[in-house]
Order: C-alpha cells, then structure tokens, then sequence
C-alpha cells in the first residue's frame, strides 16, 4: 500500500505542475491574440504595404518603384505557421491557417522582385529572403502549405542579390542593389564604406539556400567577404577579434575606429556564432570566440552603484576611452553567449559535455548578467519598456576631466531610480525592439528557469497596456513609441515589421516547453533554419572556403 505522505507529496507537485502549464497557456493564447489582432489590423488597413502606420492607417511602399517588398507579409510568415504548429485552440488554429493560405497565395501570384528599385541587401536578405527561407522550411516541417512556393520566390530574390558581390572588386558588396538591372550602388553616406554588420550577416541565409538547392555558388559569395577583411585588416592581432563598423568595399580596409556591439557591429558577431551552429565549421566558432575574449577586454564594464554589466563602445579605437552608451540592440549578447557557451544544450546537460570549460562557464556567468541589465533597462522606466538607448553610470573617480564637465548635461536627462542609467531626451523612443525577449527566451529555454518566463510576462504586458490601439475603447493595433519615459507614453504611428516577425515570435516561443535549440538556428530577424545535415553538406561540397594562413 502506497504511503499517504508520498501520495500527498505527489499530489502536490502535479498540481504546481498544472498550475505553471494552465499559466503558460494563457499567457500563450494572449500573444496569439496580439498576433492576430496585430496582423489583422494591417491586413485591413494596410495590405499590401511595406510601411503602415496603425494609428492613421497610412501606408506607402519603399521602393522609389511604388511595388511592395513583402515588408511586414514575408516577414510575418513563419510566426504565423508557429502559432498554427503550436496553437492547442481550435479556432485559433484555423485563423492561423486562414492567414497563411491568403499569404501564400499573395507571395506566390503578386509578388514580383523584378522590380526597377534600388535595395539595401542586408535588411533585404535577413527580412525578406529570411523569411521566405523560414517558410519553406517551415512549410515542409510542418506539412502546411506549398513549400516551392517560398523556395522559387526565395531564389529568385537571390539570384538578384547575389550580383552585388559579383560587381565589387574584392568581393565585398556594396550596400545596395538594383534589383532589375543587378547594378551595386555604394553607401550615400559614409564616404560610400559599407556597415561591416551588413555584409558579414548574410551567410546563414546564403548558405541555407545553397544546402536545399546544391548551388554552391551561393555559398561561396557570400563567404569571400571574409578572407580580405581578416588578412587586410588584421582583425586578430591588431584589433583582438573586434571589427569598426564601417569597411570601404573597393579596398576592403576598416574605415575609421569605431568599434561596438550596436548598431552596424551587432550581427557581425551574431553570424560568426550562428554560422558554426549551422554548418558546425570549427574555424567560425574560433573567430567568435577571439571576438567574445576582445569583448571582453576591452568592453565588458560594471555600471556604478549597482554594478549592472554592460558592453560599452569604443569610439576612437581600442587604445582610447570607452563611452558608457549602450543601444537596447546590444541586448541579443545574453542570448547569444548562453547559445555559444551551451550549443543549445540546457546548461545542466553542457556542463557535462566533453567540450565545457572555464571560457564556457564565464559566457555563462555573463550572458546572465547581460540578460540581467537588460532586464533592467525595462523594468525601471515608468512605462516598464525600454529605450532605444541608454548611457550606463560610473563611479566619479573613473570620469577623464572632460566627462566631469559633461556631467551637466546629464540634469536635464532621464535618471533611473537606482542612479545607475540615464536616458537622453531624445533616446527615450521604444520600437517595439526584440532583442531582449530574445535574450529571455533563450535564457529561459536553456537554463528552465521560470524567472526569466516572468520577466517576459512583465515585458508583454506592459506592451499591451502602453503600446495599443484603441478604437473605440477597443484595441485594434499596437504600435511604437516616441516616448516610453513618461506614462501615459507617445505613440509614434507605427509598426515595425520585426514586432510580428522577432518580438511576438520570441514571446511566444518562451512560453512554449518543446522547443530544442539544438535542431534550429535562428537568423538576426527571428527566421529559423534547420541545423545543415553533413551528408548534404558533403554532397554539394559546402565546406569552409577559406583560412588565415
């Protein structure tokens, strides 16, 4: 006969047990209701647009040629056929397959990139050739819809893209792209230097497309940027790992010094990681990990009272004084140093892995810590989100005479309530950003630690209650911010497509249990591909084309 206190004690926990699944699910039938109601607002009021204003309902295409890109409807496709894998709702579920039967049959019979229109290829390629990628892949996964009609679009797109690499003499491609006449138009701005973020952050794409099609060549373009601009700049001596944001691509020489994990640095060292979870090259998880020990050099810093860690930026080069600013976008490190030091093992199984060490473990440490701060940079502004920017505190001692005097400045910005972040007036805007629920996702995915679920539930909700659309006391939209430090918040009439394709995906997937990192790998806009069999690799010959010697 069993015993009554183990019975007990057994009841107890299924009930906990249920408690946390019938939560998870709510919160999960909630982003399924922002998801739609989002998606369907835009369908309504500004279908087939790239850009649309949800509080106005204006909308217009970015093209000079007038023709839509597919902005948001490419971009939305694969969250749409997650909802629909994973949705336990019945009506939900058919809404779902509603939707992306209807964006089918727009990307398979109005969709046409032949269009006579200037392009940037990094947004176009991780957004719109993303997307279709994730939906062919998803499609076939998931037995839903036509996967071909994703692939033909997707190489179509590509074959496009791909003649800016052809056109530039080193390989490296310019930053944009006409798509009809494949002419490669250098950076306006810049002295015409290309974002080194932009044109090292379109392998995951290329080289998925080459594994599912046997076309090597895909592979090799957009892999020959980086022999010349390792070897010409001499990355791992001279700049310990760490890249400037700007490269002239008729030279392949850095332009300027200035180094940081935001904006135009940011997925230079995403893609190093990602592209050794895809293919399992060794050589690119060797160049992220000098990259995270130059990080962690030069960048890595503590915010004064509390000790809140941060990456901090270089502006002038390694040798001069770092700027205590850090963008929200720097917020996907957390999320990328737990993938790199687990390989999206549970930190309980990769502690036990063959490949652990001390270098893991600290990645460990600090992806916690960087998750942490993030956390932060929500949780104590008035509207519970975060701003574009913040500029991190230290203590008197460290600031340089100049910095000292600057001060003065900081008595007209925002001050968190601890002392340890300030916000420029004209930082203070929100744009629905999903960098650090995508963090929180992976946090939580592989450690199943159910703080990080409810920082991600503290997160949604504000954006619910600060971020919507109402119409007529009911909520249609939701939308960016010009204003997140003051309650009741500005809205800015906008919606940026990476609020259906990265920030409600993240969300979502954080309060779903059978997700296994280990299978996929998701680009920098929340595209998932599935992790590249050796066999097709070693069939088509898709191996690392290059090396430092």
């Amino acid at each position: 006969m069993l015993n009554p206190v183990i019975i007990s004690v057994g009841i107890a926990v299924l009930a906990v047990f249920y408690y946390f699944q019938s939560k998870n699910t709510t919160v999960s039938f909630k982003i399924e209701k922002i998801l739609l109601q989002s998606f369907n607002d835009y369908k309504k009021n500004g279908w087939p647009y790239d850009v649309y204003g949800p509080i106005s309902h204006n909308h217009r295409n970015m093209p000079r040629s007038g023709e839509p890109l597919g902005w948001i409807i490419v971009d939305t496709i694969d969250t749409l056929m997650l909802g629909y894998n994973y949705t336990i709702d019945k009506e939900n579920k058919k809404e779902f397959l509603e939707q992306i039967e209807f964006v089918e049959n727009w990307v398979e019979n109005e969709l046409d990139y032949d269009m006579d229109a200037e392009v940037n290829i990094f947004e176009t390629t991780i957004r719109m050739l993303g997307g279709l990628l994730s939906g062919y892949y998803l499609s076939k996964d998931l037995n839903v819809g036509k996967p071909e009609v994703y692939l033909n679009k997707a190489i179509d797109l590509a074959n496009r893209l791909s003649l800016a690499f052809v056109n530039s003499p080193t390989g490296i491609p310019y930053s944009s792209v006409n798509l009809k006449t494949g002419e490669a138009i250098k950076n306006h701005v810049d002295n015409g230097a290309s974002s080194t973020a932009e044109f090292t952050t379109l392998q995951l794409e290329f080289k998925y497309l080459a594994s599912i099609t046997g076309n090597k060549t895909y592979w090799d373009l957009a892999e020959q940027v980086y022999e010349p601009l390792y070897k010409i700049n001499d990355i791992l001596d001279k700049y310990d790992g760490l890249v400037p944001i700007y490269t002239l691509p008729d030279t392949a020489k850095f332009w300027g010094e200035n180094i940081r994990f935001g904006s135009r640095g940011d997925s230079f060292y995403e893609y190093l990681l990602k592209q050794y979870l895809l293919t399992h090259e060794v050589m690119y998880y060797n160049l992220y990990r000098a990259a995270i020990d130059g990080m962690k050099k030069h960048l890595v810093k503590e915010s004064f009272p509390s000790g809140l860690t941060y990456i901090a930026e270089k502006p002038n080069g390694l040798e001069f004084q770092a700027s205590s600013k850090m963008d929200h976008l720097v917020c996907f490190m957390g999320g990328l140093l737990a993938m790199g030091a687990t390989e999206g093992y549970t930190i309980k199984e990769a502690r036990a892995m063959y490949f652990w060490n001390e270098d893991r473990e600290d990645d460990w440490l600090l992806a916690m810590k960087l998750t942490h701060t993030c956390y932060q940079m929500y949780h104590q502004l008035p509207a519970g989100l975060s701003p574009e920017i913040v500029v991190f505190n230290y203590a008197k001692e460290q600031r340089t005479e100049f910095e000292e005097i600057t001060m003065i400045d900081r008595q007209n910005w925002w001050t968190s309530p601890t002392d340890d972040f300030f916000v420029k007036p004209l930082d203070g805007h929100n744009l629905q950003r999903p960098e650090t629920v995508e963090s929180i996702m992976f946090m939580y995915h592989l450690s199943n630690d159910t703080t990080y679920r409810e920082w991600g539930q503290e997160i949604l909700n504000n954006f619910v209650e600060h971020t919507a659309v109402k119409e007529n006391g009911r909520v249609e939209a939701y939308t960016s911010l010009n204003d997140c430090l003051h309650v009741p918040t500005g809205k800015r009439d906008n919606m940026e497509s990476f609020w259906l394709a990265e920030t409600l995906k993240y969300l979502y997937l954080l309060f779903q249990d059978n997700v296994d990192l280990r299978e996929v790998v998701f680009n920098t806009e929340a595209h998932p591909f599935p992790v590249l069999d050796k066999t097709d690799m070693e069939k088509f010959n898709l191996t690392t084309g290059w090396s430092l010697e």
